[in-house]
């Protein structure tokens, strides 16, 4: 059975790795827009390194009854467009694929290889995820569609309708992993503009013992809410499972 490890045990993977988070943002329009939001600057979205682009898989949009592939458009490797939606509720997904990433006992990073693939001390090993979820809205309908859990990895699920997450509100949200409930966890969450990078946070929390927990936002606008798991593989040659989720929503 995969245990939780201590975030003192991966202390060096924090200060490297997760610098780097994941987030859906998307508008609506005659076109749908989405960008992934790769690095530490919410809600603005970053050049991703070439080296990086195949790690990411493409933009999907779902909702009752529809799911849609989104196409990357431009220049920018993390900006994808799709079908104009109609009324709804809908969830914006972006997702980094599992890669497995080494710390030398140098302090250098190599991607793509574990414990087996280098002659060198390795210190840390960790085969990585980062899931972003953006809950989008369309023509005022209640939002109901997102609280329903998609339970593939590790995902966010608030309990109340989207049109119930209102400034000063209280909503409880759920964290699972596989659909099981992730107990004690740390959640951390903010808006735009409210610091020049993620390192600041305008909400902290922890999850119960069914993996849920309260939030209430002091503004309007767009928010986020966003976990870390670490679990042991059980590999020897890569010992830990770290995971990355967020989601984005507009508060009201």
């Amino acid at each position: 059975m995969k245990k939780i490890i201590s975030l003192l045990a991966v202390g060096a993977l924090v200060s490297s790795l997760s610098a780097h988070d994941l987030w859906s943002s998307a508008k609506n329009g005659s076109v749908l827009k989405a960008d992934m939001v790769y690095g530490h600057h919410f809600p603005q979205p970053e050049a991703i390194a070439k080296d990086r682009v195949k790690l990411f898989e493409p933009m999907k949009v779902v909702g009752d009854g529809y799911e849609e592939t989104l196409t990357q458009k431009g220049e920018n490797d993390y900006h994808f467009e799709g079908k104009g939606l109609k009324k709804g509720t809908y969830l914006v997904l972006s997702n980094y694929k599992p890669t497995a990433w080494i710390e030398k006992k140098d302090g250098k990073w190599e991607m793509d290889k574990t414990r087996k693939d280098t002659s060198e001390e390795v210190v840390y090993c960790g085969v990585s995820t980062m899931s972003g979820k953006m809950i989008l809205v369309v023509d005022n309908d209640s939002g109901e569609f997102a609280t329903k859990a998609l339970g593939k990895g590790l995902e966010f699920t608030p309990m109340q309708k989207a049109s119930k997450i209102k400034k000063d509100a209280l909503v409880k949200f759920r964290l699972t992993n596989d659909g099981k409930p992730v107990k004690k966890a740390s959640v951390v969450g903010s808006y735009g503009g409210y610091a020049n990078n993620d390192l600041a946070q305008a909400f902290t929390a922890t999850t119960d013992l069914n993996g849920e927990f309260e939030f209430r936002a002091l503004k309007s606008g767009l928010w986020y809410l966003k976990t870390t798991l670490n679990t042991d593989s059980g590999d020897k040659n890569c010992e830990t499972i770290n995971q990355k989720a967020s989601i984005t929503f507009d508060v009201k």
